[in-house]
C-alpha cells in the first residue's frame, strides 16, 4: 500500500512565504489535483514527550485508509493465518531543498521500540506494527528543522512510499519576515507548537477552522485566492494548497486543543481533531470535505 503524503509537503516548496510544513503530506484534489479524499478517524490518550522523541496515544481506533495497495490482506499467503502486523516505509525529505534528510529521528507516537533512524538517502522502515490502528508519525526536531507529527492508519498492508519532510528553520524565517509586513510584532515563540490544517479536496475553499481554544488573531493565518498569507483569517480560500496554519501554540496533551472544520455546503470531518502537540514540532491536520452527493 502506498500512503502518499508527499505532495503537502511541497507546498513549501512553492510557498516559501507561507511557511509551514510538511511534515509531510498529500495535497489533496476532488478535481483532478490529487488525492482521492477517503478516510476518516479519531483517537483518545494523553500525551508526554521524552528527550526530543514523543510517547503517547494510550488508546488506537481502528480505521480506514486511502492508498492502493501493493500487498496481501486479510491472511498470509503461505500461512493461511490472519494478519497481525504491517510494516510502513517510505523516505523523508527537506521540502524547501527538495532533498533527502538523512538521520532523522522517526518513531510512532506511545509505542516505544517503534522508532528508527533515516540513511543517506532519507529512506526509513518501521516494522511489526499492528494492523487496522490510527497511530501518528513523530520526527524529532533538532538544530536544523522543527519536528512534524503526522497520522496515519494501518490496514492488512504494508504501507510503502510514505513520504514524510521537516521544515527547515530557514524556511520558518522566511515566512516571519513575510508575516511581519503585515504585523512587525509577528515573531515565532521559542518551543510552541504549530497546526497545519490541509482540505483534502482543493474544491472545498470556504472552509473555516476554528482552534478551541482560538489563539490571537496575530497568530494564525491562510493563503488569499492569490495566494499570499493573511494574519487573522481562518477561511480557506486558495485552491492550489488549501490550507490554514495556527502557530504559538503551547503544547499539551490531546484534548488540548480540539479542531473543527465548517463549510457552507459541505460536511467536514477532521482526521486527528484532538491531536497531542509538542515544542517545535508542526502537525499536519488533515480535513475531508467531500462534495455532497
Amino acid at each position: 500500500m502506498r500512503l502518499d503524503y508527499g505532495n503537502h509537503g511541497r507546498w513549501i516548496g512553492h510557498l516559501a512565504m507561507v511557511w509551514a510544513t510538511a511534515l509531510a503530506m498529500g495535497c489533496p484534489g476532488d478535481d483532478g489535483v490529487v488525492g482521492d479524499g477517503t478516510g476518516t478517524s479519531t483517537s483518545t490518550g494523553e500525551g508526554t514527550s521524552t528527550g526530543g522523541t514523543t510517547m503517547v496515544a494510550e488508546e488506537s481506533t481502528a480505521g480506514s485508509g486511502d492508498a492502493s495497495s501493493s500487498s496481501s490482506s486479510g491472511s498470509s499467503s503461505s500461512t493461511g493465518e490472519p494478519i497481525t502486523e504491517v510494516r510502513v516505509s517510505g523516505t523523508i525529505d527537506d521540502y524547501f531543498l527538495m532533498m533527502p534528510i538523512a538521520d532523522a529521528q522517526i518513531s510512532v507516537l506511545g509505542q516505544p521500540g517503534f522508532e528508527t533512524v533515516s540513511d543517506a538517502e532519507g529512506a526509513w522502515e518501521i516494522p511489526g506494527l499492528a494492523v487496522n490502528t490510527f497511530d501518528r508519525f513523530v520526527v524529532t526536531d533538532n538544530d536544523t528543522y522543527w519536528g512534524a507529527v503526522v497520522p496515519f492508519e494501518t490496514q492488512e498492508l504494508d504501507l510503502e512510499e510514505v513520504e514524510l519532510s521537516q521544515v527547515s528553520l530557514e524556511v520558518i524565517d522566511i515566512q516571519i519576515m513575510a508575516l511581519q509586513e503585515q504585523d512587525p510584532t509577528v515573531m515565532v515563540e521559542p518551543d510552541t507548537s504549530v497546526f497545519l490544517v490541509a482540505l483534502i479536496q482543493n474544491t472545498a475553499t470556504g472552509a473555516v477552522v476554528t482552534v478551541d481554544p482560538m489563539p490571537p488573531a496575530t497568530e494564525y493565518y491562510a493563503p488569499n485566492p492569490s495566494g499570499q498569507p493573511i494574519l487573522g483569517v481562518n477561511e480557506i480560500q486558495w485552491p492550489i494548497y488549501p490550507v490554514a496554519v495556527f502557530y504559538n501554540l503551547e503544547p499539551g496533551p490531546e484534548g488540548t486543543y480540539e479542531i473543527t472544520v465548517t463549510h457552507p455546503e459541505r460536511e467536514c470531518t477532521v482526521e486527528d481533531p484532538q491531536p497531542p502537540t509538542f515544542p517545535r514540532h508542526i502537525n499536519l491536520i488533515r480535513v475531508d470535505c467531500p462534495p455532497p452527493m
